[in-house]
C-alpha cells in the first residue's frame, strides 16, 4: 500500500481518537507514518511513541521533520535550519517517539538565503551516526529542491501535490532521474477533493493559483468523477507515498476506501488533461 498517514491534525478530536486512528491505520496495512516536532508542540510525536510498541516499531516506517524552533511559551516557532539545531531537534524527536532511529528525517522548509550546506551536513551526519536511515527535504521551492539535488544524496522529497496543485510535475523527471522518492502531502487539497467539497468551498476564496470562480468551475467538472478516490489514485500513480491526514477514524476509513474504489485509467487521463499544471511563482 502506498497510502501513508499524515499526523498534523490527528489530535484535533483528542488523544483517545488519535490513538484509535494510529492503531486502525496499522491494522489496515498503513505502515508509513509522518509527523514533525512542532505538531501540537511535540505532543503528536509523544503520542506516536506511546501508542506503538517495540514490536510495532519493526513494522512501521517512521518519518519526522526538524527546522522549526519552538518559542519558550510553545505558542509559535522561528525557522532554524542550523547544523547544531537540526542535530539537537532530531535527538529530541527520537526521545519523544521512543525510538533509537528514524526511517526518514526531513529538513522542514528553507530558502536560498539559508546555509543549505549546513542543513545538508547535519542530516548526512545523522545518517552516518545511525540516528536516521534516510533524509529528505519538505519543500515547495524549486530552487531549494534543485540545490539539494545537486549537493546531497537526497532520499525523499515531500511536497504539496494534488490535482489542484500540480506544480511539482515540472520537476518529476529530474527527481526520477536522481532516484528521489516523492511524498505527496495535501493530496485532497484541504478537503476540496472530497465529497465535502461544496461545503469546504464556501469558506475558501482561492486555492493556490485558482480563484474562487475557477475553483467552482473545476469542482463542478469533477462532480462527475468519483472523489476522493480519483484524487488519491491519480496522484498515487506519480509518487512513492500519498499522504493525506486524518483527524477522525471515519476520515481514515474514507481514505482507505478511496484507495480501493474502482477508478479507470481513462477517467484519470481525462481529468489530468482537463486540469491545468500551474507554474511556480517568482517568489518560490
Amino acid at each position: 500500500m502506498t497510502l501513508g498517514l499524515g499526523t498534523m491534525t490527528i489530535l484535533k478530536r483528542g488523544q483517545e481518537e488519535a490513538t484509535d486512528i494510529l492503531r486502525k491505520a496499522l491494522d489496515e496495512g498503513i505502515v508509513h507514518f509522518d509527523t514533525a516536532d512542532v505538531y501540537a508542540n511535540g505532543a503528536v510525536e509523544s503520542l506516536i511513541g506511546q501508542t506503538f510498541s517495540q514490536e510495532d516499531r519493526s513494522r512501521i516506517f517512521l518519518a519526522s521533520k526538524g527546522g522549526n524552533r519552538m518559542n519558550a511559551t510553545g505558542t509559535g516557532w522561528t525557522w532554524d535550519p542550523s547544523y547544531d539545531y537540526l542535530k539537537q531537534a532530531c535527538l529530541e524527536s527520537l526521545n519523544r517517539l521512543e525510538t533509537s532511529y528514524l526511517d526518514l528525517y526531513y529538513v522542514h522548509g528553507g530558502t536560498m538565503e539559508d546555509d543549505l550546506d549546513a542543513s545538508i551536513q547535519a542530516v548526512k551526519d545523522l545518517k552516518a551516526e545511525g540516528k536516521i536511515k534516510a533524509y529528505g527535504l519538505s519543500s515547495l521551492r524549486p530552487n531549494v529542491i534543485k540545490y539539494w539535488l545537486e549537493h546531497s544524496e537526497l532520499d525523499y522529497l515531500m511536497t504539496p501535490y494534488s490535482l489542484l496543485d500540480r506544480r511539482i510535475e515540472a520537476l518529476l523527471p529530474l527527481l526520477n532521474e536522481k532516484n528521489v522518492k516523492v511524498v505527496a502531502r495535501g493530496p485532497l487539497a484541504k478537503g476540496l477533493l472530497t465529497t465535502e467539497s461544496t461545503s469546504r468551498l464556501q469558506s475558501v476564496d482561492q486555492f493556490e493559483q485558482y480563484d474562487k470562480e475557477q475553483l467552482e468551475q473545476t469542482l463542478t467538472f469533477l462532480q462527475d468523477y468519483p472523489l476522493p478516490a480519483l484524487a488519491l489514485q491519480a496522484i498515487d500513480q506519480q509518487v512513492a507515498i500519498v499522504l493525506p491526514g486524518a483527524s477522525s477514524v471515519s476520515q481514515l476509513q474514507a481514505n482507505l476506501q478511496a484507495m480501493k474504489e474502482p477508478v479507470t485509467a481513462e477517467q484519470i487521463q481525462i481529468v489530468r488533461k482537463k486540469l491545468p499544471v500551474h507554474s511556480y511563482t517568482a517568489h518560490q
